[in-house]
């Protein structure tokens, strides 16, 4: 006589577990329209990126509604200072120190406002084709230890000499700069270029030029 046995393993569906992904989240987008001052933010509405984008005005009585992104766009416009920058992005942002990413490029900016320095971090900077004339406005973001990109070219400080290794050598952690990989060699030339220039010291007048 032959016995068979059905070993049955009972078996208990488990739940699947939902991956959620993450979820992009287009940035805070102000740029081409025509703002001369941040406080024109308060009432115009951001640029929508679904197909059928709406721009209109908001009335006192509505409240603007807060994002997740962490991407301000502010360029292609006509802002000559950006001092209440936070007070804009606390009203548009739920949390406006995680941004990470602020394009100025295209407005008429004549220096780097100390405002920057509060977004801890900030990590890309765009700064391009604006009027900044002075190297020394640079130094200024120094206080953004984990800024990495950065962009001035179309600024008038492009054309001074030394330029790009004055940057660099200000903002050490950069690894992209105008659009440009920063190479091993732009560091050792930096390095060599801070030992040799200091913007702050005074030049020697030359025997020639003494009374």
């Amino acid at each position: 006589m032959i016995y068979i046995f059905n070993s049955v393993v009972p078996y208990e569906a488990k739940p699947v577990k939902k991956v959620k992904l993450n979820e992009i989240v287009p940035p805070v987008d102000f740029s081409f329209l025509h703002v001369s001052t941040l406080e024109e933010c308060e009432k115009e509405e951001p640029r929508d990126p679904s197909p059928q984008r709406s721009i209109k005005k908001k009335t006192e009585k509505d409240a603007p509604d807060k994002s997740n992104s962490l991407c301000l766009k502010l360029n292609n416009n006509g802002l000559k200072e950006i001092s209440k920058l936070m007070s804009i992005a606390s009203a548009r942002f739920k949390n406006p120190l995680n941004i990470s990413w602020i394009d100025l490029s295209f407005n008429f900016l004549p220096n780097i406002d100390p405002v920057l320095t509060q977004f801890e971090n900030l990590k890309i900077l765009y700064l391009h084709g604006n009027e900044i004339s002075d190297l020394k406005e640079i130094n200024k973001l120094a206080s953004c230890p984990k800024l990495t990109k950065l962009t001035l070219h179309g600024n008038e400080i492009e054309n001074i000499k030394g330029y790009r290794f004055f940057v660099l050598a200000a903002l050490p952690n950069l690894v992209n700069f105008d659009f440009s990989i920063v190479t091993k060699g732009d560091r050792v030339t930096a390095k060599t270029f801070k030992m040799f220039y200091n913007p702050d010291k005074p030049k020697k007048l030359k025997k020639e030029n003494l009374p």
